[in-house]
This record gives structure tokens, C-alpha cells and sequence, in this order.
């Protein structure tokens, strides 16, 4: 439950920035554009446009974000945080378009010698747009920071992105006011490099998160390293992970000792996965595999199981039937351990076991006990639980 509640609250987090920079960016856009209609200033009008454009990503954002925070359900077992992922590809996929626009629109200007007359009136609105925008980056980001989110932190460039085009066309202004506006067109250029640089990677790095990127290597050896300092668990290998949104899934390889049984392998499982959840706030799911010979060994053991088939070998040699057998395998060979509580057929089975073995190649050794409680856990004398 804790588990959802943190999940959900990140979601709460990443809804509430991605409506203000909505609501920052349509107030932006209507005064870029009419204010650079109004005085005809096309530096003002493109960067108008480049705040639609944010808009436009906000509402993506926006829509990604909420299928994003929905739990995991039948056709989506995993849950929708790839949604997320989805979103930031997309915007970094933008970043990258708007800067190719601002950097055609920049050249094509330089070529054609046209610069326009700058006024007074584009300038406040820019300076508001400047300081609107950074103070929306600053916010943004610190809140992708705080809930790991890539979706915020590629709305949060988004956004410096129209802050940086805005001080372009600010030196722009004040250089035609000094009598150079084709400086606003170079500054343009390189604002343009930058923009595309913040998108490709963004773009990239959510690529790579889609076709299930792991953890870094540091992390990788953090997750080894809990497992690891468990007493139980003699050997942690083979070690997989995958990334979706700020969730990493894991499965490994654990060794536990041979002869253990199923019910005790099970509790260690649970607690290496929880021992894992816990000390690593990231790790969403695990998949332990329980290993009860090194997978690594020469001689690991193939073998079908044989529960069946050795019935079968202790009915055709007269053995009676005991009330528990136990098998252990190792090295392709199955060792047996068979219990009675009645001590004339454990000794009768004692005397025909030698040629069992002997006759049969997969088994390695028979051992016949004697069980003198034949206590069970549905009988009375055993504990019951909260009692």
C-alpha cells in the first residue's frame, strides 16, 4: 500500500507542473503573439510561436502523464510507465524540430538581408517571457529531480528552450536598436545548436529506456551487494534489469543450500525481495531464481524429474511405500531419503535399497529413516497460527 500511495503522489506532483506550465505558456503565447501582431515584429511572432509549441507539448504531457499513473491491469500487467517514457521521446523529438525551425528561419533571414525595425513594446514583452520561462525551468526541473521523472525533465528544457529563443530575440532588439540587428540571427544559430543538443539526448535516452536499457553498472553491483548480505543466500548471479520511467525491474539468480526445503527457500526469497525494495526506493519488481547447485558447474544437473519413476523403481523391487520421500539432485544423479514410521518396513526397505542403486545409474544414494513422531501439520499438537 505504501508502495502505491509514494507512486501515486509522484503522479499528483508531475500532473500539478505540467498544468502550470500550461497555464504559463498559454498566458506567453497570447501575449507574444499579440504583441508581436500588433507591433509586426517577426522575432517576436516566431517566439510566440516556439510558446505554442510548448503548449503543445504541455497537453501532451498533460495526457501521457495520467495514462502514465494508471496501475497495472490486464492488457498492461506492467503497469503504463513506458507512457512516460513515451511523452519524453516525443518532446526531446520537438526540442530537436524547433530548433531546426529557429535555425532555418535564422539563415534564411541572414540571406535575404531583410532586418526589422525593433520597438520598445517587444522588449517588456520579452523580458517577461524571460523571466516567466526561467523561473518555469527552475521550478520544473527541481520537481523532475525530486520525483525522477524524465517526462518532467524534458518539459522543464522545453521550457528553457523558449527562455533561451526569448534573450535571442532580446539581443536582437537591442542590437537593432544599436544599428547591428543581424546579431540577433547569429545568437539565434547557436541558441538553435543548443536546443538540438538537449533534444537528441533526451530523445535518445528515452529510446534506449524502450528497448529495455538496464541499470548502470553501479547501480547493477548495489542490488548484488544486498543480496548478497543475506546469510542464506551463498551465490547471487545472472543478474537482469530493465528500466521503465524511473522503475527498474530485476531478476537474478540466487544459491541457496541444497537441502533445504520449499517453505524455507520461499520466506529467504521473500525477504531478499523485500530487503531489495526496501533499500533501493527504485526497484519496483523482482524475479529471484532459486538455484540449488551453482549454475556454473560442470556436472549441473539435467535431469528430468523423477519423483514418478522412482515410485515405479521401488514398487518393481518390493520396497515398501514410505511415508515421505525426499529428493535431492545433484550432479545428475537423485538422492533419496525415504521415511517410515513403522520400523519392520524400514528395516525391510533398508535391505533392498542396495540393489536399487546398484541397478539404477541416476540414483546416487538411498536413506531410510525411521520416524519415530509422525506429528503432521494438520495434526492437533501443532501450533495453530495466532494461538
Amino acid at each position: 500500500m505504501a508502495e502505491t500511495s509514494d507512486t501515486q503522489t509522484r503522479y499528483r506532483i508531475i500532473n500539478r507542473v505540467n498544468w502550470l506550465c500550461t497555464l504559463v505558456d498559454t498566458l506567453l503565447t497570447i501575449l507574444k503573439l499579440g504583441v508581436g501582431f500588433a507591433i509586426r515584429s517577426p522575432g517576436l511572432i516566431a517566439d510566440g510561436f516556439h510558446s505554442l509549441s510548448d503548449l503543445a507539448t504541455d497537453i501532451l504531457a498533460l495526457l501521457l502523464g495520467n495514462v502514465a499513473s494508471q496501475g497495472p491491469d490486464q492488457d498492461h500487467p506492467y503497469g503504463h510507465a513506458r507512457y512516460e517514457t513515451v511523452g519524453t521521446a516525443v518532446l526531446g523529438t520537438v526540442l530537436i524540430l524547433v530548433a531546426g525551425g529557429i535555425a532555418i528561419e535564422s539563415i534564411q533571414a541572414l540571406l535575404s538581408g531583410h532586418f526589422p525595425v525593433p520597438h520598445w513594446t517587444a522588449v517588456i514583452a520579452v523580458l517577461i517571457s524571460i523571466a516567466s520561462k526561467e523561473a518555469l525551468f527552475q521550478y520544473t526541473h527541481r520537481k523532475a529531480k525530486e520525483t525522477n521523472s524524465a517526462l518532467l525533465e524534458a518539459n522543464a528544457w522545453h521550457s528553457r528552450s523558449d527562455s533561451l529563443s526569448s534573450i535571442v530575440v532580446l539581443v536582437g532588439l537591442i542590437a537593432g536598436f544599436a544599428g547591428w540587428p543581424w546579431v540577433e540571427y547569429i545568437a539565434a544559430i547557436g541558441v538553435a545548436l543548443l536546443i538540438a543538443k538537449m533534444g537528441a539526448e533526451l530523445a535518445w535516452n528515452a529510446l534506449q529506456d524502450l528497448i529495455d536499457r538496464g541499470a548502470s553498472e553501479e547501480q547493477t553491483n548495489a542490488y548484488m551487494n544486498t543480496l548478497n548480505d543475506i546469510q542464506d543466500i551463498i551465490d547471487v548471479h545472472n543478474m537482469r534489469s530493465r528500466l521503465m520511467a524511473n522503475d527498474v525491474f530485476l531478476d537474478a539468480h540466487i544459491q541457496l543450500a541444497p537441502r533445504i526445503s520449499v517453505s524455507e527457500a520461499h520466506q529467504i526469497n521473500d525477504y531478499a525481495v523485500s530487503q531489495l525494495k526496501k533499500t533501493h526506493s527504485e526497484v519496483k519488481d523482482v524475479t529471484l531464481h532459486i538455484d540449488f547447485e551453482a549454475d556454473q558447474h560442470q556436472q549441473k544437473t539435467q535431469l528430468m524429474p523423477k519423483r514418478h519413476e522412482l515410485r515405479q523403481q521401488l514398487d518393481t523391487a518390493s520396497i515398501p511405500a514410505p511415508e515421505r520421500m525426499d529428493l535431492h539432485y545433484h550432479q545428475d544423479q537423485v538422492f533419496v531419503c525415504l521415511i517410515y514410521h513403522s520400523q519392520n518396513q524400514a528395516q525391510l526397505a533398508s535391505e533392498r535399497t542396495a540393489d536399487l542403486i546398484e541397478t539404477v545409474e541416476w540414483i546416487g544414494g538411498v536413506q531410510v529413516l525411521l520416524e519415530i513422531s509422525n506429528t503432521t501439520p494438520l495434526d492437533n499438537n501443532q501450533k495453530k497460527a495466532g494461538h
